[in-house]
């Protein structure tokens, strides 16, 4: 099986009772975009690590590629997942090019492979190589080191991506730009992606699916819609903003209520908004103008080709559950 599985994973560390991981068992699909959601020390970085066995479980099977991850050397396994942390773990003696090219260069790859890959991974995220190149860590702000750790952990093309709160150091609008451009690279790239955070607007805007965790346990394993109108449990309610509606609305992104068109050109006289768009946006924007209608337009490249529409009632529709439930305590 592709992809990442869990079986009955437990993980004790030495000298405690309870398990930080307790017995986990569930399936990431190959190309998936899955966040790990909870507060501190429920789990969550354990179950992380031990994925390239930066931690080892003390029960269960980890496979990945349906192949178990004890029977791979351990070097071998992490030549095959990416891995990014907070504060980006740039090499500081080493310059850019240096830290992208660690791994192309235990792999044996030729220079000018290394180079052209180099350049490649650098447009990617959006940072010129020409000027980029030959810096230091020291010399780039907290958002681009964040971003040459990015490359660093493309550079040899791995299937698999481990991100543990990559953008937790960061300030509000650098961390909005480097979620942008990684669900720009997801939706080129097709990686296999876990990724931890504690920050429930950061797992919806980013994710396909959200794996809640509490006391080493998985609450619940869900698309991000689902855990909004559906939580399993007061905990999952509580955590992805109880019945404060307006909250709620502004965390479900535009493509869940709208209605897809054939696509085409922006009709000018209707107001318009990015399918990366939250819902309350789309409630401010029929409220302030009056129209009947938004017109939903796709993202980068795509922002003059209108690809659905949303109106009042596609948002009550979506809703009505909650709705239904709130009126019923």
């Amino acid at each position: 099986m592709s992809g990442i599985e869990f079986q009955h994973v437990i993980k004790y560390y030495p000298g405690t009772e309870k398990p930080a991981v307790n017995d986990v068992s569930l399936t990431v699909k190959s190309g998936e975009f899955i966040v790990l959601l909870g507060t501190s020390g429920c789990g969550k970085t354990t179950l992380l690590k031990m994925v390239n066995r930066l931690y080892e479980q003390t029960e269960g099977n980890i496979l990945v590629d349906g192949i178990d991850t004890k029977d791979v050397p351990v070097n071998d396994l992490r030549r095959r997942i990416g891995y990014v942390i907070q504060q980006s773990g740039l090499f500081p003696h080493m310059t850019v090019e240096q830290n992208i090219a660690v791994v192309p260069e235990m792999l044996g790859w030729d220079k000018a492979k290394i180079s052209g890959r180099t350049d490649e991974l650098l447009e990617l995220v959006h940072l010129d190589p020409s000027v980029y190149r030959k810096r230091y860590p020291r010399q780039l702000s907290g958002g681009q080191q964040q971003r040459i750790g990015l490359a660093r952990a493309l550079a040899a093309d791995p299937p698999f991506m481990l991100m543990d709160e990559p953008f937790g150091a960061i300030d509000a609008i650098t961390r909005t730009k480097l979620q942008d451009e990684l669900i720009h690279i997801q939706k080129k790239l097709h990686k296999t992606i876990m990724f931890v955070t504690h920050d429930v607007e950061e797992a919806l805007r980013l994710a396909d699916k959200i794996m809640i965790m509490k006391d080493g346990e998985v609450v619940q394993f869900d698309a991000p819609l689902q855990l909004i109108l559906h939580p399993k449990n007061e905990f999952v309610q509580h955590l992805m903003g109880g019945d404060d509606m307006i909250r709620k609305i502004s965390l479900i992104n535009v493509s869940a209520a709208m209605e897809r068109v054939v696509t085409s050109h922006v009709n000018p006289a209707l107001p318009t908004i990015s399918e990366s768009s939250d819902l309350k946006s789309v409630l401010d924007i029929l409220l302030r103008t009056g129209a009947d209608v938004v017109q939903v337009v796709g993202d980068v490249g795509q922002e003059n080709r209108v690809i659905g529409k949303v109106t009042l009632s596609h948002i009550q529709n979506l809703l009505s559950p909650v709705y239904q439930k709130t009126a019923d305590v």
